[in-house]
Order: structure tokens, then sequence, then C-alpha cells
């Protein structure tokens, strides 16, 4: 893993969401622990694992398609959440929907983010 590609990805997704990204943090899937943060939120690092494993249970027990490489929470007051799910990695954002075009995101930004993102982690 090469950290400081990780750290220019989230310095990436900053720039292209300005003041619409509050927080994100990658840390690993297995215990929690955050590698790069910015507004870290480590408690819900913590519980995003388990919200993930509980995904990915849940869509192989009804026999759906597998979880691909990210899913999206719509959250009260204009939030947001995007988790990003690569290997033993994730990646967590929280965003101001009142600041963040949908568009922009889906179609630019989170792209982006996963190629940097799948760039870091495999080398």
């Amino acid at each position: 893993m090469d950290v400081k590609k990780l750290n220019e990805s989230v310095e990436v997704l900053k720039k292209d969401l300005g003041e619409g990204l509050l927080a994100c943090s990658i840390f690993d899937s297995k215990d929690g622990q955050s590698i790069i943060a910015f507004n870290p939120q480590p408690a819900a690092d913590a519980l995003f694992i388990r919200v993930t494993s509980m995904i990915k249970e849940s869509l192989d027990g009804a026999g759906f398609p597998a979880l691909g490489k990210y899913y999206i929470m719509d959250l009260v007051d204009n939030k947001m959440s995007v988790l990003v799910v690569m290997g033993d990695y994730q990646w967590g954002m929280l965003f101001d929907r009142t600041k963040t075009q949908l568009g922009l995101l889906l179609n630019v930004a989170l792209p982006k983010a996963i190629d940097s993102f799948e760039e870091a982690i495999t080398g």
C-alpha cells in the first residue's frame, strides 16, 4: 500500500468536491484503524465495517449479485455517505448534498477516487 498515493487521493477528492466533502477516512476493513483521514470519524469507521459485512451477507443470502465497488446512503439533514470497498480496505466519505453536485460526484470525483484508491492499494 502506498500511503503517499492515498493522501494524494484524498487531496484530489477534497479539491474536486470542495465544501461538499465533510469528512472521509480510508481504513482497514478488519480492525477499523484509519490510515488517512480528513475530519476523522473513528466510530463511523468501526461501524461501517459491520454495515459493509451485513450488506455483503444479505446480498449473498438473498441470491443477489455481490456488492460492487461502492454503496451510497442517503442520510437526513441533506447528508450522503459513500463507502468504497477495495479488498481489505474501505474509504468512507460524508457529503453535504446541498454543496455537492451528484453528477460531479458520481461521474467525475468518485471514479477518479476509486482509480487512485485502487492504484495506491495494489501498487
